[in-house]
């Protein structure tokens, strides 16, 4: 067996449309919407902020601040402003408690949650489809939304920065990460990241997967929370 042929049976080519953070769901912009080159916006430099302040904090692992520090970094410089038409949050009450939740834990987190509330209602929310060991109903239970990226509130092709928000009792499927990317739990959580089996998280927790490999997450009784960011190119 050639090597090219043996690498090529062990790893599986990565595909963009498999990494269902990245899946847009079933409300994907139809139509045009203007970008333009106007002034970040207030509520999205503060939550850039407040999610900097916590991933980049000497308590952040190596790897996860090695790679946070790529995404803030390219993020000093603003983006293109999309102008999307308002969309109701959904998992408002989920989203609502786990706010609340995460502003009693300190000054760094209460300012997080504050920018969070600020811009949860000008980010596009979806969601994903379901896949292997999700939970039922997983399609109604969880939504993602990009602050900066492709298709985010931010429109830029070289980083991404976004969040997510899960019902008690859900937990998302199992799938392939098309990018090395950073999680930082902003609630009560478990993740499943590099095939390394499930690890507990708490307001502050922050975990790595590599490109190429498996990520689950999943909540108990309380909504899960998280952020999460990555390098395009």
């Amino acid at each position: 067996m050639t090597k090219e042929l043996s690498v090529s049976m062990s790893k599986p080519r990565l595909r963009r449309e498999a990494d269902l953070l990245l899946h847009r769901g079933t409300r994907t912009a139809s139509g045009e919407y203007s970008v333009s080159r106007a002034r970040r916006p207030v509520a999205v430099q503060r939550l850039i902020g407040a999610l900097g302040n916590i991933m980049l904090s000497d308590a952040a692992p190596f790897m996860e601040k090695f790679v946070a520090g790529k995404v803030f970094h390219l993020l000093q410089e603003p983006g293109a402003i999309a102008t999307k038409p308002a969309t109701p949050v959904p998992l408002a009450p989920q989203l609502q408690f786990a706010l609340r939740n995460l502003a009693s834990k300190g000054e760094l987190f209460a300012e997080a949650a504050a920018a969070i509330n600020d811009v949860a209602k000008s980010l596009e929310w979806v969601a994903s489809k379901t896949g292997p060991f999700a939970s039922i109903n997983i399609e109604h239970t969880h939504a993602h939304a990009v602050v900066a990226g492709i298709s985010g509130v931010e429109e830029r092709a070289d980083v991404a920065l976004g969040l997510t928000i899960m019902a008690p009792y859900s937990r998302f499927p199992d799938h392939i990460q098309y990018r090395s990317r950073v999680f930082l739990a902003l609630s009560d959580c478990e993740f499943s990241c590099n095939d390394k089996g499930w690890q507990r998280g708490s307001i502050g927790s922050i975990f790595f997967n590599e490109a190429g490999h498996n990520v689950a997450m999943r909540c108990t009784a309380r909504p899960l929370l998280a952020a999460w960011c990555h390098v395009e190119r």
